[in-house]
């Protein structure tokens, strides 16, 4: 129904926020979703990824685990969940050690954070005693040459005298015990062996050749991922059984995929940082179906909606179901035969499959 369809907007549009900075944004976003729909999974994840960037580790946890009560099988909740705990317990180490003040300030999502105590004031040095400079006289001698002569404001702004020339006060000249000690450090040129050398073990195939420290770099490949989750897709096919109630048997398979930017959050890239590659992928999809050449000679056509395709659904998992539709006007004895080899086994479980595949494609190609 439309809060559903909202509550998953929201939650986009909170993952969104969040990648921006929008802090605050994205835990109202979030928020918003788990209060149109509670039983929304991804809704409780949203707010608990906006209250961790937040740092508002307590109501991070209450969300994480909100979400793990409505899906206790999945395993990257648990990890949020055992993360989130362990942050709370630091902060409680932080008070009983006197290094977090208990101080509960508010946010601008209206949510109370504690606050960490203020550093004590360093104690500013002494100032250096001020050199007295002779009142009979407008010009000063100095120690070092007896002969050079400067005025009583250069004196001040601390010039001194080297070699004949005005300088600064914290002009050092090097001995030759330094000299020696330093040796020569100018940049030396590489021949052509070393030069070969350092090029082929510097930097990282994964990411551009300007990248030798390997910080994070992102490649956009939306358009790549849209052909081949189309191409993986359509065609997928299941057999059903003769025997099958009502409809008999017949060939049920997906004939197109369309809106594959379901709820503004179709993307794909890559992204590499340190030698490590990851994965990054969001999309909702509608398939079109129909199951033909059924004993009883009817054919069924209908849609079934997918609208969260992305990384934090494991290989072997199922991927929610938001939407199933049939075409025209069938018997409630069909309609229950169409949901059981359809929309929740047969057909669905090789779109699983399918989907699973092009992951694993994903991940070979770049």
């Amino acid at each position: 129904d439309r809060d559903k369809d909202l509550a998953v907007l929201r939650s986009n549009r909170s993952l969104a926020r969040l990648q921006m900075g929008q802090l605050a944004e994205s835990r109202s976003d979030a928020q918003s979703a788990t209060e149109l729909d509670g039983t929304y999974v991804k809704g409780h994840w949203r707010l608990g990824q906006a209250c961790t960037a937040l740092g508002e580790h307590q109501d991070a946890l209450d969300a994480f685990t909100a979400a793990l009560a409505l899906d206790g099988s999945n395993k990257a909740l648990k990890k949020e969940v055992d993360k989130a705990r362990a942050k709370v317990e630091q902060e409680k180490l932080l008070v009983m050690e006197g290094k977090f003040d208990g101080v509960v300030a508010e946010n601008g999502a209206g949510k109370t954070t504690k606050a960490v105590a203020a550093p004590k004031p360093v104690k500013s040095a002494p100032a250096p005693p001020k050199k007295s400079a002779s009142s009979g006289s407008d010009v000063v001698k100095t120690a070092a040459d007896g002969d050079s002569e400067f005025s009583k404001s250069d004196h001040v702004r601390g010039y001194k005298v080297v070699g004949g020339k005005k300088t600064s006060y914290f002009h050092h000249e090097q001995t030759e015990e330094e000299k020696r000690l330093i040796g020569d450090i100018r940049p030396k040129q590489l021949s052509g062996d070393a030069a070969a050398a350092a090029a082929t073990t510097s930097g990282d195939q994964d990411t551009s050749a300007w990248n030798k420290a390997g910080t994070w770099e992102e490649k956009d490949v939306t358009s790549w991922a849209v052909d081949t989750l189309t191409s993986s897709l359509v065609g997928t096919s299941h057999s059903v059984s003769s025997s099958a109630a009502e409809i008999g048997g017949g060939t049920a398979k997906v004939t197109k995929a369309t809106k594959l930017d379901l709820h503004g959050g179709g993307h794909a890239s890559v992204a590499a940082v340190r030698g490590k590659k990851r994965y990054i992928y969001e999309f909702g999809i509608r398939l079109d179906w129909e199951l033909e050449d059924c004993s009883n000679g009817e054919d069924y056509r209908g849609t079934m909606t997918l609208p969260d395709v992305d990384g934090t659904v494991e290989a072997g998992d199922e991927y929610d179901l938001s939407e199933f539709t049939v075409e025209g006007n069938v018997g409630n004895k069909v309609r229950m035969a169409l949901n059981k080899h359809v929309r929740d086994g047969g057909l669905r479980a090789e779109v699983h499959k399918a989907l699973d595949g092009w992951v694993e494609l994903f991940k070979a190609t770049y």
